[in-house]
C-alpha cells in the first residue's frame, strides 16, 4: 500500500476556498510525512504528487502532467486518474487530503468494489478527503476527469468543490453503484457531524480530518484522539 497526497499549484485564476501559500503547504507536507514515518511507513511508500519544488526525507515525489487549471480542488481526481493511467503506482493506495491525519496504524481495508470511501452529511454524500484506491478503479477516475474537462467552460464549476461533482456523477450513473464501497467511519472522522461519525467509528479511530490550528483540532483533542507525538509534530512545523 502507498500513502498518497496530491496538490497541484493553482494556475489560471482564483476560485473559492483557502488560498494556500507555498510555505504553508510545505509545513503540512512535512508534518504529514513525519507523522507517517512515526507510524511505520517507509519513505518510498509515501508519495507526494505536486508541481511545486518539494523534497523531504527521501519520500517519493511525482511530478504529474495533467493539471486542472480552472479549479484547484479537482486536481485530486486528475491526479488519481493520471497515477493509474500511467501506472505510477501499480498497487492499492490510500489517497488523503493533507489535513487528513493518520492517528493509529492500519492496513489497506478489505472491501468489495474498486474504491473504498466514507460518507458524511447525514451519511448521504461521499467524502473525498480519504479514499482507498484499487488499480482496477482506473475507468471510474477517467470518467470523472473526462466529465470535468468536457464541462470546463460551465461557470458553476469554478465555484464548487470536487465532492459536488463526484457525488453528481455517482448519482447519475447507476452502473457505477458497485464501484464504491462504504467504509467504516474510522477511516475518515471529520469535524462536520463529528459526534455522529465518531460514535459510528470502530475504535481506535484511524484517520481524523482537521486543521491543527482550528477549533476542530480541539474537538479531536478533547475526545482523546490526537496522540501527543502528533501534537509535537504540529509544533515542530509551526502548525499550532
Amino acid at each position: 500500500m502507498k500513502n498518497v497526497i496530491i496538490f497541484q499549484d493553482f494556475i489560471r485564476e482564483k476560485t473559492y476556498g483557502h488560498s494556500w501559500y507555498q510555505d504553508e503547504l510545505f509545513k503540512y507536507f512535512r508534518a504529514q510525512i513525519d507523522n507517517s514515518l512515526r507510524l511505520g511507513w517507509l519513505p518510498a511508500d509515501i508519495v507526494v504528487c505536486t508541481n511545486l519544488n518539494f523534497s523531504y526525507k527521501d519520500v517519493t515525489v511525482l511530478k504529474l502532467e495533467d493539471i486542472c487549471q480552472y479549479n484547484k480542488y479537482f486536481n485530486k481526481q486528475y491526479g488519481i486518474a493520471e497515477i493509474l493511467v500511467k501506472e505510477h503506482i501499480s498497487e492499492p493506495f490510500w489517497f488523503h487530503d493533507f489535513d487528513d491525519w493518520q492517528l493509529t496504524p492500519f492496513t489497506f481495508p478489505e472491501f468489495e468494489g474498486d474504491i473504498g470511501m466514507c460518507k458524511y452529511i447525514d451519511f448521504t454524500q461521499w467524502n473525498t478527503g480519504s479514499i482507498f484506491v484499487k488499480p482496477s478503479s482506473r475507468y471510474f477516475w477517467e470518467l470523472v476527469v473526462d466529465f470535468m474537462k468536457i464541462n470546463e467552460d460551465h461557470p458553476s464549476l469554478l465555484q464548487v468543490g470536487d465532492e459536488n461533482i463526484f457525488n453528481l456523477i455517482y448519482n447519475q450513473y447507476p452502473e457505477l453503484k458497485d464501484t464504491i464501497t462504504e467504509l467504516d467511519t474510522t477511516y475518515n472522522v471529520g469535524v462536520t457531524q463529528f459526534d455522529l461519525r465518531y460514535q459510528r467509528a470502530t475504535k481506535p479511530v484511524k484517520i481524523g480530518a482537521f486543521k491543527p490550528a482550528s477549533k476542530g483540532c480541539e474537538v479531536f483533542r478533547a475526545a482523546g484522539l490526537v496522540p501527543e507525538e502528533l501534537i509535537t509534530i504540529f509544533k515542530e512545523h509551526e502548525l499550532i
